[in-house]
């Protein structure tokens, strides 16, 4: 066994883009009648995330201009966030709080680990009981950003899963298939 602090060319990366296909396997689980606000778009030229959605027929909003933590009450005709959040957690923590701040219903992509970490409980406290984790049926495999054009990725090193929140999905719904 080995440990992830153990090894020397370990790395973070945010430049991580989501696929199309992401949203295709949870479109049934997305309302349809609800405003999407893409939420962490800011600086995301190359992100596509909101075209995707808008093509399975979803009204979003989104400002690549906008900052999620400072910014996010200039955009108020939405309904539902869903989005990829950063995947680093000095930016990953800040914005889960949020998230429960704004206490609306939401959909994030995650790395599947957080589900098991002491922030989370801490973080979501009382209003866990509203989280649900969405599985899919293998890994994301994310878009990533080399040398200025963005890759396809066909084996991602990590699990991802989905977070849902207040959207109460029958148990049937959470394992994708």
């Amino acid at each position: 066994m080995s440990l992830v602090n153990h090894c020397p060319h370990f790395a973070n990366w945010d430049d991580y883009y989501t696929p199309q296909k992401a949203w295709k396997w949870i479109e049934h689980l997305i309302p349809k009648d609800k405003v999407i606000y893409e939420a962490f778009m800011l600086g995301a030229t190359l992100s596509k995330s909101p075209d995707y959605l808008m093509d399975l027929g979803y009204k979003v909003v989104y400002d690549r201009k906008i900052d999620f933590l400072n910014d996010t009450e200039r955009l108020t005709e939405w309904d539902i966030i869903v989005s990829n959040i950063p995947f680093h957690k000095s930016k990953k923590l800040p914005i889960l709080k949020k998230l429960i701040e704004l206490d609306k219903p939401f959909i994030i992509i995650m790395n599947s680990m957080n589900t098991f970490s002491k922030y989370m409980r801490t973080i979501f406290g009382e209003k866990l009981k509203d989280l649900q984790v969405i599985t899919p049926s293998g890994k994301i495999n994310f878009d990533k950003l080399e040398g200025g054009v963005l890759k396809p990725t066909k084996s991602c090193s990590f699990y991802s899963c989905y977070v849902a929140y207040k959207l109460n999905l029958s148990q049937d719904e959470l394992w994708l298939k």
